[in-house]
């Protein structure tokens, strides 16, 4: 016995069973640890009481604890020696580990050093691990419970609520710490590995930040944010953390139990992992199989790539032909609460807005979009949330745009080719850019020396093979193989000359060409030289552009609407828009060519012109009638006045990529029309349910507060013009109220208060309803031509008003 234990010893007060007591080392409300000698062994020990009057309970789980640990036998294990009876009180027997607990090193320290960190951690897995091949859950995994001896060997201890696998308490009375217990638990206290895991890794967590992962005023807060609030990044509190060490973390947390780490003993190997990477096996010397294993190997070993193809992987399982399908599916992306709510966020963007209301379940988007509009939808996001990396952010960033942005074209040029599935058409167009996606994230070196030879003149593809030993394209479909997507995804990322003319021979077909033309404006718009940008859409218009049978006039109308769609959804994963070259170009593009997005619209969006002169005697006629205005001396000048137009278009454009109040977004619509035009007055007119009536709410002019007060549309049957433009959804002009076949169609409340001679209307509607509308006028007739380049921008504003109106409803 040494000096220490030998003065102790002879200080002792009393015995427990032939353990001769020589200090207290804890003490609680139930029970308490002593230090103690053996004098038949010559050894201290730790023995573990229970306090007289302490509830049966306690009693049975120190019994528990003790058939437990008396199966152990591990150097990360506390080692039980003994359970006794003395006196009417039961103790345990247990190894004393000369040390302190990991949350005294914590509270004494903070956070760790990296390497000690992982060290502590890999022994807690390995003895869980043993523990689990023995069928046993801990269950209380956190640092109280984690001894650290004085060579800084962890072991655990305290098995007294463990079970065996798959146990559960029946009277489901949650037992454990709230701040380390898996979100499972919370609904159903089933004991499984990978509960063990979760505590694991909020333990390491707080190890390697100093803080632990969740905190809250109540027990109540706490759970609802294990359950529901997503982890903060452990680099966001330490930025010495990589984004490897950062992911293997969040894997072990998360919310999904199927998504951690399968077993303790799994998070071991990914922890050696980590710490002693294996050596990189020499690449294989031609393209082919060869080179995309050595690729997909170093891929797995970024530790986040497990997740990801198993992810996507078992939402593409899901087999889309049965009812069931959409329950599997829906409980797939329930799975993660992050997910679903990006899902439901996309499906009820302005792209959507046509199926009225708000989608608010995974169940009814499936019903109504479908299937394989929600998991291609679901399978976008999830590559985009994965691919993520401080290091390569800017490469990715600009990919990732580039990769959204041919999905939403291929998704308009399909529907414009007649393809039998629009949003595959998105999924397509998305999957042209996976293997650049891939190489920027994974291969972050090669993809700069690949981008160095692209700068000397060399092909992408040509230098991607030379460096990596295969090309973007073999990549890409190799690991969509690998991932189980479906078959006419894989085979769209195939290219496709520009040049090429031949017509699709199937809709797996047409969905490659659609999909390749995509990919090739995407190029286009990001192109920041005008010249090229000209030359290469006649390319395209001349080859795939005709082998799918659009017009130029139609692609050029599909870049114009998908930029629109883009804008507005790239909300979702954009996150700093302002740093993308990709994302200025589409702006620009947006800029310069914002008076050909509207001219592929549906007859039905037309402009129905009205004028002295023209044969309309009825409100049908009105409707039919495509007579333009007799010619007059423009008041402004039409370059001028494009431009003012544009610029307002931009700005708003700018704006809607943002967060924005929809208020100001309209009146920096009605002030770009009232300005560019130069309009008497312009107003925003709303429908107000209560008195059925369209009512002017505000607007520019020097008339707007007269204007306001008394301009008020009845909301019925057609009998005037305003009625008509509401009712058959047109865009009306009339030249000239006094006109014969006009004037009758003038209400008196219009003419004895507003009684401008000129006027415009532009409906607002929303989910085929009308919701509003544009109204501006100018005195006297004559006074205003609206040019058709004119007409477009206006009808461009309008647009953006109802994708504005989306966006916020």
């Amino acid at each position: 016995m040494n000096a220490t234990l030998a003065t102790a010893h002879a200080e002792a007060a009393f015995t427990i069973g032939r353990f001769e007591i020589i200090r207290t080392l804890g003490k609680g409300v139930q029970g308490s640890v002593y230090l103690a000698q053996d004098p038949h062994l010559k050894r201290p020990v730790a023995i573990k009481s229970i306090s007289p009057g302490a509830p049966r309970e306690k009693i049975r789980h120190l019994l528990q604890e003790a058939r437990v640990v008396s199966q152990f036998s591990h150097p990360h294990i506390v080692t039980l020696f003994d359970a006794i009876e003395d006196d009417g009180l039961h103790y345990l027997v247990l190894e004393y580990v000369d040390g302190v607990t990991l949350a005294e090193v914590l509270r004494r320290e903070g956070r760790l050093e990296q390497s000690r960190a992982l060290k502590i951690a890999v022994q807690i897995a390995d003895g869980l691990a043993y523990a689990h091949a023995k069928q046993v859950i801990h269950r209380d995994i956190k640092p109280a419970n984690i001894m650290i001896d004085r060579s800084g060997t962890a072991r655990i201890m305290d098995f007294g609520i463990a079970t065996s696998t798959g146990e559960a308490d029946p009277a489901h009375t949650l037992r454990g710490t709230p701040r380390y217990m898996a979100p499972e638990r919370l609904n159903r206290d089933m004991a499984s590995e990978t509960g063990d895991v979760f505590s694991l890794g909020i333990v390491l967590y707080e190890m390697l930040t100093g803080r632990p992962a969740v905190s809250g005023a109540s027990v109540y807060e706490v759970m609802h944010k294990i359950a529901n609030e997503p982890f903060q990044p452990p680099s966001a509190i330490n930025p010495e953390i990589d984004e490897q060490l950062d992911h293997l973390v969040l894997k072990a947390l998360h919310k999904n139990e199927t998504e951690r780490y399968a077993s303790a003993a799994a998070i071991k190997d990914a922890l050696e992992g980590y710490i002693t990477p294996p050596p990189p096996a020499a690449p294989a010397t031609e393209a082919g199989t060869g080179a995309f294993d050595f690729l997909l190997r170093r891929m797995r070993h970024k530790s986040n790539f497990p997740a990801l193809s198993q992810s996507i992987s078992s939402i593409n399982r899901v087999v889309a032909d049965s009812d069931e399908s959409v329950q599997a599916l829906s409980s797939v992306l329930l799975k993660d609460f992050a997910l679903t709510n990006k899902v439901l966020r996309l499906v009820n963007s302005a792209n959507y807005g046509q199926f009225g209301g708000t989608i608010s379940t995974i169940s009814r988007a499936v019903m109504i979009l479908g299937f394989d509009a929600v998991r291609n939808l679901a399978v976008t996001l999830i590559l985009f949330e994965h691919l993520q990396n401080k290091t390569q952010a800017s490469r990715l960033r600009e990919e990732m745009i580039a990769a959204y942005f041919t999905g939403v074209t291929a998704r308009t040029l399909a529907k414009q080719a007649g393809a039998a599935d629009n949003e595959e058409g998105f999924i397509c167009g998305v999957f042209q850019h996976l293997g650049r996606l891939l190489a920027s994230y994974y291969f972050y070196d090669e993809s700069a020396e690949i981008a160095k030879l692209v700068q000397q003149g060399e092909s992408v593809e040509k230098a991607a093979r030379a460096v990596l030993g295969i090309s973007h394209e073999e990549l890409g479909i190799q690991v969509a193989q690998n991932w189980h997507l479906p078959e006419n995804i894989v085979n769209s990322m195939q290219s496709v000359s520009a040049s090429h003319t031949g017509k699709p021979h199937n809709p797996a077909d047409k969905l490659k060409l659609t999909a390749n033309l995509a990919s090739g404006l995407c190029r286009v718009v990001a192109d920041t030289a005008p010249e090229r940008q000209s030359a290469g859409l006649d390319a395209l218009g001349r080859g795939l552009g005709a082998s799918l049978s659009l017009s130029k006039k139609q692609i050029t109308a599909a870049i114009g609407d998908s930029i629109t769609e883009f804008l507005a959804e790239s909300i979702t994963f954009v996150s700093e828009p302002g740093k993308s070259q990709v994302l200025k170009s589409i702006k620009q593009w947006a800029g310069n060519t914002a008076e050909q997005s509207a001219a592929g619209r549906e007859e039905a969006d037309t402009m129905t012109w009205a004028n002295a002169g023209v044969g309309a005697d009825t409100i049908d006629d009105l409707v039919n009638s495509t007579a333009t205005i007799a010619a007059h001396t423009p008041m402004l000048d039409a370059g001028n006045c494009s431009v003012t137009l544009t610029a307002g278009i931009q700005d708003i454009t700018n704006t809607l990529v943002g967060d924005y109040n929809l208020n100001d977004v309209l009146r920096i619509i009605l002030e770009t029309m009232y300005r560019g035009m130069g309009f008497s007055q312009v107003l925003l007119c709303t429908c107000d349910p209560r008195t059925k009536r369209l009512k002017a709410r505000f607007g520019f002019g020097a008339r707007t507060e007269n204007s306001v007060a008394h301009f008020s549309v009845p909301l019925g049957h057609a009998q005037d013009v305003f009625q008509l433009a509401l009712e058959k959804n047109v865009d009306l002009f009339v030249a000239d109220t006094r006109a014969a076949n006009i004037a009758s169609r003038i209400p008196a409340w219009y003419r004895d208060k507003i009684n401008a001679q000129t006027f415009l209307l532009l409906p607002i509607v929303v989910n085929k309803k009308v919701i509003g509308m544009f109204y501006a006028d100018r005195d006297n007739a004559g006074e205003l031509t609206i040019e058709p380049d004119h007409l477009r921008l206006l009808k461009t504003l309008r647009n953006q008003a109802v994708l504005a109106i989306r966006q916020k409803h």
